[in-house]
């Protein structure tokens, strides 16, 4: 695996890299490790790690990515964590996103987690005033 720092722009195509720093990163039909960009274009890649501040990925899987705002069509992403995320057809474990729109299938997003923290703490709640009212009938 062979690796890529520093310049402003970097286009990869065909290639397996560990770690890729650019401006503007455009990678397409390759496997990368770690990208951190300003800017990152994905077409048919595989990324374990992506920083950008602005991403398009299409057709592409991605294990991590942390971004400003991103749009994504038709790829898979273990977890995303961003401001705005546009989706067209992307199935994803984790979305945490406050401005999501789109065609997206999640495993575990913002709501889901507010739900269960929420459903967590009420259960709690009934569970201790059950404990408090049982311990008041024993005396």
């Amino acid at each position: 695996m062979g690796q890529r720092n520093g310049s402003s722009t970097s286009s990869i195509a065909g290639d397996r890299l560990e770690e890729i720093t650019a401006t503007h990163v455009n990678v397409e039909k390759s496997a990368v490790r770690h990208v951190d960009a300003d800017v990152a274009q994905l077409e048919k890649a595989a990324v374990q790690r992506l920083r950008a501040r602005t991403a398009d990925f299409e057709r592409s899987s991605v294990a991590f990515a942390s971004v400003n705002s991103a749009t994504i069509k038709q790829s898979n992403v273990g977890a995303v964590v961003g401001k705005s995320v546009a989706c067209d057809e992307v199935r994803t474990g984790i979305l945490v996103a406050p401005m999501v729109r789109g065609d997206v299938h999640t495993w575990f997003d913002l709501r889901t987690a507010f739900a269960i923290g929420l459903g967590m703490a009420l259960g709690r709640a009934l569970i201790g005033g059950g404990r408090a009212l049982a311990g008041r009938a024993r005396r």
